[in-house]
């Protein structure tokens, strides 16, 4: 599996789950450093999808409702997929060149 492969996965479980359960189901597969840095892009940028994929968003979510600032789950859904789709890939290019794999 490549590597953006392996972070695309990463990141689609993460988004359907959560960042954590998706790691330890996915990490026997990394096979080496670089791969596992690849899985980590995944499963911490796909979570900006769903409001459920990480703790740290409903965290977030909660304050956010404390301060009476309401949130279009539509919209953060959007706006989470199209930084997944940019973030994902350009961070494994840049993985790629520093640990410089040709």
């Amino acid at each position: 599996m490549h590597h953006l492969q392996l972070a695309g996965l990463g990141a689609g479980a993460a988004d359907a789950a959560n960042n954590l359960p998706a790691y330890l189901v996915l990490e026997p597969v990394a096979g080496s450093p670089v791969r596992l840095a690849a899985l980590l892009i995944g499963v911490n940028l796909g979570p900006l999808v769903s409001p459920w994929a990480s703790l740290a968003t409903l965290l977030w979510h909660e304050r956010l409702r404390a301060l009476n600032v309401r949130i279009k789950w539509g919209g953060f859904a959007l706006a989470g997929l199209a930084a997944v789709a940019l973030t994902v890939p350009l961070a494994v290019v840049a993985l790629w060149v520093v640990s410089g794999m040709h």
